[in-house]
């Protein structure tokens, strides 16, 4: 909660009901009145119409209506009070107010994106965020009904990634751990619902890995930090905040349709899962380079999905490809 003296904040309402209101907050309440844009930036806000975005509380002369409140409310206003009558009731707006979570770095993120349905890309995503987890990095992997039914969370309801976007960076670290759930039997990861392609910037979210299961889509450009650059090491992967962009996993088929991967395998860390039509060679003949890991058909691997258990059951050969896989993201940055 924040500290209720020296409060900082801006009156923008003008003449005489503004002025009663500074006089207000300086001599009754304690407050600090700033400027609208600071310094400091201020906590509250207390204005005539509700500002998106911003803390607010709505003033109004006299008795608001329940057309102002309402309006007020549904425009994400704290409160709408009537002046002078609402004036103790404006004193307990600050205890409504979140305290402001420190900002730091980024989180890295891990972009894995399959070549066609079926490759086997969201239990790899799932995997590769347990690698991350069990390196000691607090770890959030993002994706659809599929990838959360592999770890035990299908049927989810109420908000996702989405929710957290909306809320700006402090509303989304405060949040986080009542939206983010746990993947059972493993201490620091958490899932959430969202689209992998498409999630909204998790700056400010309280983890240090991203992982994003984009399914077949191709990622979008990014500015994000990366795994895939130097810094503090995640296992055999890094971090910087100085990377141009987010680390990839494409993970494909030994079929024609890795083919697809061919455009990626420069900037990617290129990963074969299951048996078909080619061999080592076709695949190093379609990528220009041969693959960076190649998983084999699990049965073990296949029953734990069935079960919601990625990735607590994964054999050991499987993590240490995985483990390989994720030290090729660096060599591909």
């Amino acid at each position: 909660m924040l500290r209720l003296a020296d409060l900082p904040v801006s009156v923008e309402l003008r003449g005489a009901l503004g002025q009663e209101l500074t006089r207000f907050v300086e001599s009754e309440a304690g407050w600090q009145v700033v400027a609208p844009a600071g310094p400091p930036p201020p906590a509250l806000v207390l204005t005539g119409r509700s500002q998106p975005g911003r803390p607010c509380v709505v003033v109004v002369p006299g008795r608001p209506t329940a057309d102002d409140t309402r309006e007020g409310l549904l425009a994400g206003a704290l409160d709408v009070i009537g002046w002078p009558e609402g004036r103790t009731r404006l004193l307990d707006v600050p205890l409504r107010l979140a305290e402001p979570a420190p900002r730091g770095p980024a989180p890295c993120v891990l972009r894995v994106v399959g070549t066609a349905g079926g490759a086997g890309t969201s239990t790899v995503a799932l995997a590769l965020a347990g690698l991350c987890a069990w390196s000691g990095r607090r770890t959030v992997v993002v994706g659809q009904e599929d990838l959360l039914a592999l770890c035990g969370g299908a049927g989810w309801s109420g908000p996702g990634a989405e929710a957290l976007h909306a809320l700006g960076t402090g509303g989304a670290a405060a949040e986080f751990p009542a939206v983010a759930r746990p993947v059972l039997g493993l201490k620091g990861l958490r899932v959430l619902s969202g689209d992998g392609a498409a999630f909204p910037d998790p700056v400010g979210w309280p983890v240090e890995v991203v992982v994003a299961d984009q399914r077949t889509a191709i990622p979008p450009p990014s500015t994000r930090p990366s795994l895939a650059a130097g810094g503090q090491p995640i296992g055999p992967v890094a971090a910087s905040p100085a990377a141009p962009g987010d680390a990839l996993v494409v993970v494909t088929r030994p079929d024609g349709t890795a083919r697809l991967a061919a455009g990626l395998a420069r900037t990617s860390a290129v990963l074969v899962v299951g048996q078909g039509p080619l061999d080592r060679l076709g695949i190093r003949r379609l990528l220009g380079r041969s693959e960076d890991a190649w998983l084999p058909p699990s049965a073990r691997v296949a029953r734990a999905g069935l079960l919601g258990r990625v990735p607590s059951s994964l054999p050991g050969s499987w993590v240490a490809l995985l483990r390989h896989t994720l030290s090729a993201t660096q060599r591909a940055a």
